[in-house]
């Protein structure tokens, strides 16, 4: 609408002011043929108003009077039509009422033309020219930008899940080198999202090394006052990857859980537990507390397995039937040295305990390990006799408190005297 009206009021301004000056040269004298304005006159003269504007703005050479251009011929006679043009030939020449008029109605067909294609939807080549512009940048448009944004976050999300996939599957077919590649998916998994940022920033949004520092330093302010748990979570995971208490496939013990390290995210990490459960701790829990590690990323760990007899038994054969046990077992590691300890203990009774410290060859193997030694051990204590059958299921007497003269009382468990 405004591009309509727009010319139309520039072409009646310029109408009414050429007119004008029209009718002013109009009222002045007449030039001699041979002067420079009438030389002028018979050089803007011509069908096209566009090379009427350009012949104007020159100046022409003087030519003689009988080279200039034939004027139109026009009745003169009685019972002929009078030309309804404006434009009217005086001696052969064409005045500059004529000149002004055909310049206006030049303009005015050129207005009209630019109004006409705007209405049409395609620009003419002068509009286009005027309008052009540079050429414009890959991702310029921002429904475009929100779109390859989506696909670059789409893509690094399959890429991580297919490097998780072929890491965890690679740990699972190579037992000597499966912790390896279990640290290796946290990092490739920390890598890749902070590529895919990268290339979103740069790239798709056109922002420079400035302009992304001074952005992600106001979100981490606006975020850090919105969720100050989440980022406790966040920071704690960086941790974790930099300073590496821990990595997947370790066996750990934070706080109440022990088992398995599955996976270490940016949130929380997962534990497996003995019982098969899978726990989620979060990050600020793991950096503030205290971790116990029990193999340090190596693959085999030690394995501690408690074996109770009598008082009176002979503690230097058990402790050689503990040992023998240990290193019998299947699951045992023998390139790391097994100990048996002995100490005696009094709980309801006189009890000789034997530690049984002893390496597994794979850490997953442990509570197997700790089976089998039991189990091996006991057999021979019974064929050497320092294990009866009714061990255990005698009695256990304890002094009551509220007994004022100390009496032993029945346990409340036997219910015997």
């Amino acid at each position: 609408m405004i591009a309509t009206v727009l010319p139309s009021r520039l072409v009646a301004g310029l109408t009414a002011a050429l007119l004008a000056s029209a009718s002013l040269v109009g009222c002045a004298p007449e030039e001699a043929p041979d002067s420079p304005v009438a030389q002028e006159s018979q050089d803007t003269a011509g069908p096209n108003p566009t090379a009427t504007v350009d012949s104007a703005s020159a100046q022409p050479e003087p030519t003689d009077s009988a080279e200039a251009a034939p004027a139109t011929a026009t009745p003169s006679g009685p019972g002929q039509d009078v030309p309804s043009e404006p434009a009217l030939a005086v001696d052969g020449q064409q005045t500059p009422q004529d000149s002004l008029i055909a310049l206006v109605l030049g303009l005015s067909a050129r207005l009209d033309s630019l109004v006409t294609a705007e209405a049409q939807g395609a620009a003419p080549d002068s509009a286009a020219s005027t309008l052009s512009l540079p050429d414009a940048p890959e991702f310029r448009f921002v429904g475009m930008r929100i779109f390859w944004t989506l696909v670059v976050l789409a893509t690094t999300a399959l890429l991580v899940r297919s490097l998780a996939f072929v890491l965890e599957a690679l740990a699972e077919r190579n037992a000597e080198r499966r912790l390896f590649y279990k640290r290796l998916v946290p990092l490739a998994r920390l890598f890749s999202w902070i590529v895919a940022v990268v290339v979103v920033a740069r790239i798709v949004w056109s922002v420079d090394a400035q302009g992304l520092l001074a952005a992600g330093a106001a979100g981490a302010v606006a975020i850090g006052f919105a969720s100050q748990d989440i980022l406790k979570n966040v920071f704690g995971g960086l941790v974790i990857v930099a300073d590496r208490p821990f990595a997947a496939g370790d066996k750990v013990r934070v706080g109440n859980t022990y088992g398995e390290v599955v996976s270490v995210g940016l949130w929380s990490t997962r534990i497996t537990t003995p019982d098969d459960n899978l726990v989620s701790v979060p990050n600020s829990q793991v950096v503030n507390g205290q971790v116990a590690n029990a193999n340090s990323g190596a693959l085999d760990c030690q394995v501690v397995t408690d074996l109770y007899l009598p008082g009176w038994v002979d503690e230097r054969l058990a402790k050689k039937i503990a040992y023998e046990a240990a290193a019998s077992s299947p699951f045992v590691y023998l390139h790391k040295p097994i100990v048996v300890l002995v100490r005696d203990v009094f709980d309801q009774t006189f009890l000789t305990n034997l530690k049984v410290k002893a390496y597994v060859l794979d850490q997953r193997y442990e509570f197997r390990f700790m089976s089998d030694v039991t189990e091996r051990a006991r057999d021979e204590f019974r064929k050497h006799g320092l294990l009866d059958r009714h061990h255990g299921a005698l009695p256990v007497y304890r002094v009551d408190q509220r007994s004022e003269q100390g009496q032993a009382v029945p346990d409340a468990e036997t219910g015997d005297s």
